[in-house]
């Protein structure tokens, strides 16, 4: 019996623990997005430009690094799709995350 099935038939036996589960699942969810997202800005973005150029910038503006992210992706079309550039954007413009791919001085 694999994992998964495993993860089935505890469920099955004590449904009570699903909704503790599926929030477990969520969580992890938005974490994995978190970190695919830095992973992609570190893959997509140093093509053109280091990152410290991103991490001078001090606005959290959403708008601001929307339309920012926008105009790098113009110059090249399959840079980015409109969800990763809503992911990016949306990323950058947190401090923190903006942070966590920051080039090292």
């Amino acid at each position: 019996m694999n994992m998964t099935e495993k993860v089935i038939q505890t469920l099955r036996r004590r449904p009570h623990v699903m909704p503790a589960f599926l929030t477990v699942l969520v969580l992890l969810a938005c974490f994995a997005g978190a970190q695919d997202t830095g992973a992609l800005i570190l893959e997509r973005c140093q093509d053109c430009h280091e990152m410290d150029k991103s991490c001078l910038v001090q606005t959290s503006d959403a708008q601001w690094w929307q339309t920012t992210v926008l105009r790098m992706a113009e110059y090249k079309s399959e840079l980015l799709t409109a969800d990763e550039a809503s992911a990016v954007s949306a990323f950058l413009a947190d401090p923190q995350k903006r942070a966590s791919v920051c080039t090292p001085k």
